[in-house]
């Protein structure tokens, strides 16, 4: 265990390095730094850092440069920076570990929406307050990591997913989404880790047509890995 969490604390911080300059913003496009509350208007031409936390709104978009590797994030949706790298099935199945030991069940804290608000000390700052309910930040980080696929980064995505899902448990309960990581996995042959999470969908109250599109791919798992 020891191990384990050393060579995470080392994959993290080899992440965190990375740093990304802004090169087109259109529309409202947010940004967290680091271990902040505080949120910020996003301009061309700033640097980010992989810690921080990118937040784009309806009918926006932002570009990002790294080292000459664009990246996109489109409309409603938001992405912490560390998660645009290529990870090996190795380091993915490394996370994918470590979310089972963080994924303890919490005790409830009565309201699940949480306000994180921003609260300056001068006129300037107030023009950068802003309030993200959890909720919607859930979904605009679902749709993140959906886009972080869509754009190449596959199995970082699905550590983005899984965070998501521990982070924001509201959307534990979108099936629609939850499949969609479902097939990266079996797609990459990780067969045990989709079966895992298409059992834990299933303890959701589905409807007939999610309980058919989890039960098939159920049995085409069983007959993957009877053909091996």
């Amino acid at each position: 265990m020891k191990n384990i969490i050393i060579i995470l604390l080392l994959f993290a911080i080899q992440i965190s390095a990375q740093s990304f300059v802004v090169e087109k913003v259109s529309g409202k496009v947010q940004v967290i730094q680091g271990t902040s509350e505080e949120i910020w208007d996003v301009s061309e031409g700033q640097v980010l850092q992989g810690e921080d936390l990118l937040i784009t709104n309806e009918n926006s978009f932002v570009q990002l440069n790294s080292e000459g590797n664009r990246f996109i994030l489109k409309s409603d949706a938001a992405l912490g920076l560390n998660h645009i790298k290529q990870v090996s099935i190795n380091d993915l199945l490394l996370a994918l570990a470590m979310e089972e030991i963080r994924n303890v069940p919490k005790e409830p804290a009565g309201n699940n929406t949480k306000n994180t608000a921003v609260y300056g000390t001068d006129e300037s700052k107030k023009e950068n307050e802003a309030t993200v309910n959890s909720n919607d930040l859930g979904y605009k980080m679902l749709n993140g990591a959906i886009q972080l696929a869509e754009s190449g980064y596959k199995n970082s995505s699905v550590i983005a997913a899984k965070e998501t899902f521990r982070n924001h448990p509201e959307t534990k309960s979108l099936v629609k989404d939850r499949l969609y990581f479902v097939d990266i996995l079996i797609d990459l042959g990780l067969f045990e880790e989709a079966n895992a999470e298409l059992y834990d969908i299933k303890k959701y109250d589905l409807n007939d047509d999610e309980r058919n599109d989890v039960d098939r791919r159920i049995e085409e798992i069983r007959q993957k890995l009877i053909s091996k």
